[in-house]
């Protein structure tokens, strides 16, 4: 499976905190968190390089979608290492 990863763009919310996932295949509408803001493609990713890939199958069988907060970092979530400056 591939996932659709989106990010939620508001300026009433701290930017890089919530990301929406679904099923490449089976694409949904996310849920809005809030009326002033929108969702924007952040990435695809193949379902063995995201680690939360179970979370998210189960999770968009049974409500179509997958929400991750701040408290997941990028670098956790997708198997990637950190950047170095």
């Amino acid at each position: 499976m591939q996932f659709v990863v989106m990010q939620w763009v508001s300026q009433e919310v701290m930017p890089n905190s919530i990301y929406g996932v679904f099923d490449n295949d089976n694409s949904r509408q996310l849920p809005s968190p809030s009326p002033t803001g929108h969702w924007q493609a952040f990435r695809v990713i193949d379902e063995k390089r995201f680690k939360f890939a179970r979370e998210a199958r189960e999770a968009i069988a049974d409500f179509g979608y997958y929400l991750m907060g701040v408290s997941v970092t990028i670098t956790e979530a997708f198997d990637e290492p950190p950047t170095s400056n």
